[in-house]
């Protein structure tokens, strides 16, 4: 199999993961599994994610059901009209609070490693993941998500999401949506600088 290594590292200018899911979203055709403990996705991320669903590919969500950092759990939860407007399917994974942090797409590639898909890994941390493209092992960790999907999930949709969410919830979920937002600028606003002077 082709394994390459991966390293978002603010200190020395690389953002190689980042751009290996910009490569996942742009290159699916069918079908893409993501599962992240901490699953805010920037804008430039977030418009990839939309690009792919509107082009008919599958996009499906493991998160979190149980969190030990209420406010992103909270924060997260703001995403979720985002998301089903776009038709992306969201499962809460709930045995356990969710620290598991891998990709894969179209049954042929999977990057996995310290990577969450939010601003914080993008922009203001030492990341490592390993891609790696093969067609057996891809499709043996897709086995693996949809038993996690069908049987230690809770599956967010439309109808039951929008029923037992009350109009204080959303409130209160977008208030720590612009809590952590306005954290991840100004975390990360030092090191994107940095970034453009070098």
């Amino acid at each position: 199999m082709t394994v390459r290594v991966r390293r978002n590292d603010w200190v020395r200018g690389h953002v190689q993961i980042t751009r290996s899911y910009l490569e996942m979203f742009r290159e699916a055709q069918s079908h893409i599994i993501m599962m992240s403990s901490y699953f805010l996705p920037g804008r430039k991320m977030r418009k990839a994610m939309q690009q792919a669903a509107n082009r008919g590919v599958k996009v499906c969500v493991i998160t979190a059901g149980k969190s030990d950092v209420k406010t992103a759990k909270n924060a997260e939860r703001y995403l979720y009209n985002w998301m089903l407007r776009h038709n992306m399917q969201i499962y809460e994974y709930m045995p356990h609070i969710l620290h598991g942090k891998l990709s894969t797409y179209d049954g042929k590639w999977v990057t996995v490693g310290s990577f969450n898909v939010n601003n914080i890994s993008t922009f203001a941390s030492v990341e490592l993941n390993m891609d790696v493209l093969n067609d057996r092992f891809a499709q043996d960790v897709e086995v693996q998500l949809k038993y996690i999907m069908q049987h230690q999930c809770t599956l967010v949709d439309n109808d039951s999401f929008t029923r037992q969410t009350k109009w204080y919830h959303r409130l209160w979920y977008r208030i720590n949506y612009d809590f952590i937002r306005i954290t991840f600028f100004l975390f990360t606003f030092y090191f994107k600088q940095e970034k453009r002077q070098r």
